[in-house]
């Protein structure tokens, strides 16, 4: 994921926070999972928030708060998760991957919010880029 599109990302879900009256921390990865933008919010601790729940997005290719469900029965898999990818990870809702066509170039992680904000947030800028660049034919 190139630095523009990750910056645009981070633009398009700190609006739609901002719509809400939430002031949230947006982070991008790339599909390892290294960082590629941030945008703070107000807590100290946000980006260690967002960026584990978009490192955990971008290594399983699915939304973090559909990996909480189908890991619920599984809470010792869940937990060392985090000892094994690198960075940490998060398993809360507020992670989504981004693709292109089929192929996961990145994730979202939005912190600030209640877990449903945050995941709202994250749904809806993934959805806005997409639309978005669909209709300018960057996909």
């Amino acid at each position: 994921m190139d630095t523009d599109f990750a910056l645009e990302l981070v633009a398009t879900a700190r609006a739609i926070g901002k719509d809400r009256g939430l002031v949230v921390t947006v982070a991008v990865v790339d599909a390892a999972g290294h960082p590629v933008a941030l945008a703070r919010g107000k807590n100290w601790h946000g980006p260690y928030i967002a960026f584990g729940k978009a490192r955990l997005a971008a290594a399983f290719r699915k939304p973090t708060g559909v990996l909480l469900q189908q890991w619920a029965d599984r809470p010792l898999f869940a937990q060392s998760l985090t000892e094994v990818i690198p960075g940490g990870v998060t398993l809360n809702p507020g992670g989504y991957p981004v693709f292109d066509g089929d192929s996961c170039i990145g994730a979202i992680g939005i912190g600030g919010g209640s877990p449903d904000e945050d995941d709202l947030v994250a749904q809806l800028a993934v959805e806005a880029i997409a639309a978005r660049t669909t209709a300018n034919g960057k996909t």
